[in-house]
């Protein structure tokens, strides 16, 4: 596995573990933890690691048999969910401090491009 591949999958399960931190920071400050919530919660996210596994296994499978393909998987992969898991941080975090919601500090996460551009440029 390339180095890059392994930075992938760890950024991918630090940012697993802190989307449900934040989850539960924003539940316990609402006095709404819910062990069904939580259970509902974590099998979500081991949906996440089995699509990176899914990814590892059929990158890996192209060099041994031909599935009609052979594209890079891991990296995309992980660049979606890295993109999903930072989303739901940040919306967890502008929960958990509306004053920070709408700062300058979270717009520094936030993409420059206007999603109502239809040529892509700003």
């Amino acid at each position: 596995m390339q180095q890059t591949e392994i930075s992938a999958l760890c950024v991918v399960g630090v940012l697993i573990v802190l989307d449900y931190l934040t989850g539960l920071m924003k539940a316990a400050m609402r006095h709404d933890i819910s062990s069904e919530k939580m259970r509902l919660g974590l099998w979500h996210k081991s949906g996440l690691i089995l699509v990176m596994l899914l990814a590892e296994v059929v990158e890996r499978g192209q060099q041994y048999l031909d599935l009609g393909y052979a594209v890079p998987l891991i990296v995309p992969a992980a660049v979606y969910i890295a993109v999903t898991e930072i989303s739901s941080i940040l919306e967890n975090l502008g929960e958990i401090n509306p004053e920070i919601a709408s700062s300058p500090l979270l717009r520094l996460f936030r993409s420059g491009k206007d999603p109502n551009d239809e040529d892509g440029k700003s």
